[in-house]
């Protein structure tokens, strides 16, 4: 079930019709997938707190209690790989999952950096 409803997303890409519905619900789970996996994360329900004061084993033995809110960089992250694999041509994919990726980075977790 993913974070980010099926209705932002097609807002995000101006879809306005209901013939994808089925592929774009499959690419937006694996953009969630993609961003929790680069963000060494189990998956977009948090914790957000900074990651850069608490240690490694903290943030990930702590399971929210409820789901926070995904904040909206993060949400920007996961709808631009969900855009580079819905309608990015080959010229704008990489460019589009790069921006995602930049989106995605300051939360990172336990990466050893």
């Amino acid at each position: 079930m993913s974070v980010i409803d099926l209705a932002t997303a097609k807002s995000f890409l101006d879809v306005i019709h209901s013939a994808d519905d089925q592929k774009l619900q499959l690419l937006l789970d694996a953009a969630e997938d993609e961003a929790a996996q680069f963000m060494n994360r189990a998956n977009l329900n948090g914790p957000w707190r900074s990651a850069a004061c608490e240690p490694c084993s903290e943030i990930l033995s702590e399971p929210a209690s409820e789901p926070e809110a995904v904040p909206k960089s993060v949400m920007l992250g996961v709808l631009l790989l969900l855009q580079a694999g819905y309608d990015a041509g080959p010229d704008d994919m990489e460019k589009l999952r790069r921006a995602g990726e930049v989106k995605l980075a300051p939360y990172r977790v336990c990466m050893g950096v």
